[in-house]
């Protein structure tokens, strides 16, 4: 009994209780999740529809993946054991786009309500920004290989609705 309370307690220590957004892809399936704890050799998801124990998987944040498999599963939450280790540090640091952090500085100034800087202050922005944002988004959506040929419709019309955004601000500007 003393030895299965210490292997506990080590197991309980070598794990970071975090609250991450990352996708469990189960065959060619996607689906997104929550990671509530992390150590080098698993992880604790969240998450509606979770595998069944056995079923293999890959666990994806960012640029980053890891194989594993279903150890337990209970209602919404499962256990996933890696099939190797991973550095739980890189995992868990902040993945965001470049301005993330400009966005975080204005929330923050925001709540503690100071006048944001006049390099932050909101812009309008243009039709033209708007239509390469979107397309920017539409070519990243169209690279992925997570995305099914059930969305392949919906992409079409994202990437239409771009283009027109751009030819718009090419006429507004003319």
């Amino acid at each position: 009994m003393r030895r299965l309370q210490q292997a506990m307690e080590h197991r309980s220590q070598n794990r970071s209780n975090v609250f991450l957004s990352a996708s469990l892809i189960v065959g060619a399936v996607p689906l997104p999740v929550r990671v509530r704890n992390m150590s080098r050799h698993g992880a604790l998801l969240d998450g509606g529809s979770l595998p069944a124990p056995g079923v293999r998987v890959r666990l994806i944040r960012g640029g980053l993946s890891v194989d594993g498999q279903v150890a337990w599963q209970h209602e919404c939450q499962a256990g996933i054991s890696f099939s190797g280790e991973i550095d739980v540090g890189t995992w868990v640091k902040k993945v965001g786009h470049a301005g993330q952090q400009r966005v975080d500085d204005a929330i923050a100034a925001i709540r503690r309500n100071q006048s944001l800087p006049a390099n932050q202050a909101p812009q309008a922005p243009s039709l033209g920004r708007i239509g390469e944002e979107l397309q920017a988004i539409c070519d990243r959506l169209a690279s992925s290989s997570s995305i099914t040929v059930e969305f392949g419709e919906e992409l079409v019309k994202l990437d239409t609705l771009a283009q027109t955004l751009q030819q718009l601000s090419g006429r507004v500007a003319a």
